[in-house]
């Protein structure tokens, strides 16, 4: 695999951890948590997976679908998606 496609599937997975953790803590299921975002549950899954990375206003609709504070959040995706997308040598 490319380092690029790499560390996207990195960034993809660990946003998508981070989001999964906040969503279980606060109880909201998949189908829940699609209906209060107005994504696919498809959508949902592939986040939560770690197959997707997520839009911006994704995560903000999240963290409110959640009970979070979406600035929590949206540092977590801002490390991920600003993150260099080649390792250093």
């Amino acid at each position: 695999m490319p380092a690029e496609s790499s560390h996207a599937a990195n960034s993809a997975a660990h946003i998508g951890h981070v989001i999964e953790r906040v969503r279980r803590q606060a109880r909201v299921s998949p189908e829940a948590l699609a209906h209060k975002t107005g994504a696919g549950l498809g959508h949902i899954a592939d986040v939560l997976a770690g197959r997707r990375f997520p839009s911006r206003r994704f995560i903000i609709s999240c963290a409110r679908a959640c009970g979070a504070d979406p600035q929590v959040l949206l540092m977590v995706w801002e490390d991920e998606h600003d993150r260099p997308r080649t390792p250093p040598r």
